[in-house]
């Protein structure tokens, strides 16, 4: 990689994976005769709880009433909807044509159809429960459910109800307050309860709180013209099904005055999110730590405005190790890559519209605990402005950019990736996991002072280099094969000008060009055989023997190559090995 290409690439930086949990409930009766809990508020309600390590707990997410998602029929007030009149008016409740306005604290349970009108909260200091038992309001110009003022609202999904809500033109102030979403919250807002909910917004947001939006159970079908899920101070689920369709952002968090709110916690859930903007963006953290999340952002990979040339076969996975391969015998997952001479991306990378198209994006720290990820995104599939952790997960990621981007450290801990379609890959510490990257430049790339590889699988297939850290490189454990560059312009192991590569323990086979290859450091605790071959073999086996015959390394290449670098615990100073490559075979002594 040229001179200039390493200082482009010096805007890049390393990435981490990292984990957590969730919480219950206690007693008055359901709908259903079930005993269940009064609330209990505690300090959850404070986005300051947070941990040493930079994570939230359940705990500190969700109050008891939260997650409960039951209701007390015993002094409930019933109101019914219907285009020939609201039945219902009582104290707390105010009924005027085709609006309906609580002022009172308590619980509300509503059913019927509004073909034109709204729900009002106006309750200053109260707690308020909504109760949804197969509801439908469209309302045209404004939000059908409007909480204007409120300690809190609870909207409860009745169990097996089915209910709609939807905006059909362009929203009309009603007020002094910027009303934008069907259902729109000044004050918290937690869903919770069984049932379904579909909520379509011809020309605005899905569900808006303006503080704290929590999502604890029911099944949600959002269509909205800007984000499907927004919360300013935060966005919190506990569980939940989601089908959400946005023409902004999937799941949006953010608070431009308190630079410790505006973030994304996700304990459990299912989601399917197709958004033209970010499938999720929080301003601040965002932490998952289970959940089963099919992301399509921006029209996906296929709609980057990224081109690269590169001799990378298409389809993921690679050139397998075959002696000593792994137990399993599993298939390994892949990551990405960007063009030379390009400007590395910062938060602002935006397609023509200016419209930011990540998969999951967070301007703070980033923390994966574990869950279940297909991501399709026009940009970076996962990206941090800050740091990113992955302790666990299964990742399946095709991006126009990066498969996991973080300004500052992007660390993996654990966790099965695989990047099948990239523009450049990883920035890492590596310390567990299974990774395999297949990309159209480097396959694993540092902008930081280092880059260290200290254990789990990787396999790279990479049109740039393999492996390029703009510091030192450190392998200490680990399995490590590279299929790098066929073209000499680029080298499978790449690092920085006045900085060294040692390998210190691990597996190592690395296959590329020798146009650009780089000697590792004498000062290695492992020896390294490095072979240029002197002319260009073909892709196919590439096996290691000792003077015994005994087979050290055997590895299938994917691309042609006339350089091989090796380094096992088996290679011995001063021992004669046996290279051989294509059928060709090349005597070598480790010095």
């Amino acid at each position: 990689m040229s001179y200039r290409r390493k200082k482009l690439l010096a805007l890049f930086c390393a990435t981490a994976l990292s984990m957590t949990a969730v919480a219950g409930c206690t007693g008055t009766k359901s709908s259903t005769g079930n005993v269940v809990s009064s609330e209990t508020e505690t300090n959850a309600e404070e986005t300051s709880a947070q941990s040493e390590a930079g994570t939230f707990s359940s705990a500190d997410m969700f109050t008891e009433r939260d997650l409960a998602g039951t209701y007390e029929e015993s002094g409930a007030v019933y109101v019914t909807l219907s285009d020939d009149g609201i039945t219902g008016e009582t104290d707390g409740v105010a009924i005027n044509g085709q609006m309906v306005t609580i002022t009172a604290e308590g619980t509300y349970i509503f059913s019927g159809t509004l073909s034109e009108g709204q729900i009002v909260v106006d309750a200053d200091n109260a707690k308020v429960q909504i109760v949804f038992d197969n509801v439908d309001i469209t309302c045209a110009s404004s939000a059908a459910v409007y909480v204007k003022s409120a300690e809190k609202v609870f909207v409860t999904l009745a169990e097996g109800s089915q209910n709609t809500l939807r905006n059909t033109d362009e929203y009309v102030a009603i007020d002094d307050n910027n009303i934008d979403a069907v259902i729109f919250a000044k004050s918290d807002l937690t869903l919770n309860g069984t049932g379904s909910l579909t909520i379509i917004s011809a020309e605005g947001h899905g569900i808006v709180s303006k503080d704290d939006l929590k999502i604890t159970g029911g099944t949600y079908d959002i269509t909205a013209a800007g984000h499907a899920l927004s919360g300013k101070d935060s966005v919190r689920i506990a569980d939940g099904t989601f089908i959400l369709t946005a023409e902004k952002d999937g799941i949006h968090a953010e608070n431009a005055d308190d630079e410790e709110k505006g973030y994304i916690y996700i304990a459990d859930g299912d989601f399917t999110i197709t958004s033209d903007g970010d499938g999720m963006d929080a301003s601040n953290i965002v932490q998952i730590e289970d959940g089963t999340l099919d992301i399509t952002a921006g029209g996906g990979a296929a709609n980057s405005l990224k081109t690269h040339e590169s001799d990378v076969p298409g389809g993921p996975g690679g050139g397998m190790p075959q002696n000593g391969e792994r137990p399993d015998g599993e298939s390994m997952p892949q990551m990405g890559e960007k063009p030379d001479g390009e400007n590395m991306p910062q938060d602002t990378t935006t397609d023509e519209s200016g419209t930011s198209t990540k998969g999951i994006k967070a301007g703070g720290g980033m923390y994966l605990n574990g869950g279940t990820y297909q991501i399709d995104s026009a940009d970076d599939s996962i990206h941090s402005n800050a740091n990113i952790t992955i302790a666990d997960g299964t990742y399946t990621l095709a991006t126009g950019d990066d498969g996991v981007h973080a300004d500052d450290a992007l660390i993996v801990n654990g966790g099965t990736i695989t990047v099948t379609e990239s523009y450049e890959g990883l920035a890492v510490t590596i310390n567990d996991g299974t990774i395999d990257i297949t990309a159209s430049d480097d396959g694993i790339n540092t902008a930081g002072e280092k880059m260290e590889l200290n254990g789990g699988y990787i396999h790279i297939l990479a049109g740039g280099d393999g492996v390029d850290s703009n510091g030192d490189l450190t392998i200490n454990g680990g399995e490590i094969y590279i299929d790098g560059p066929s073209d000499n312009g680029n080298s499978a192991i790449d690092y920085g000008d006045r900085s060294s590569a040692y390998v210190n323990g691990g597996t190592l086979v690395a296959i590329g060009s020798s146009g650009m290859a780089e000697v590792m450091s004498d000062s290695s605790k492992q020896k390294v055989l490095m072979v240029k071959l002197g002319e260009q073999m073909e892709a196919g086996n590439v096996v290691l023997t000792d003077s015994e015959g005994n087979v050290i390394v055997s590895y299938t290449a994917l691309k042609t190559y006339d350089c091989v670098i090796i380094s096992t615990a088996e290679v011995e100073s001063g021992a004669t090995y046996t290279l051989t490559t294509s059928g060709t075979t090349t005597e070598v002594t480790a010095e």
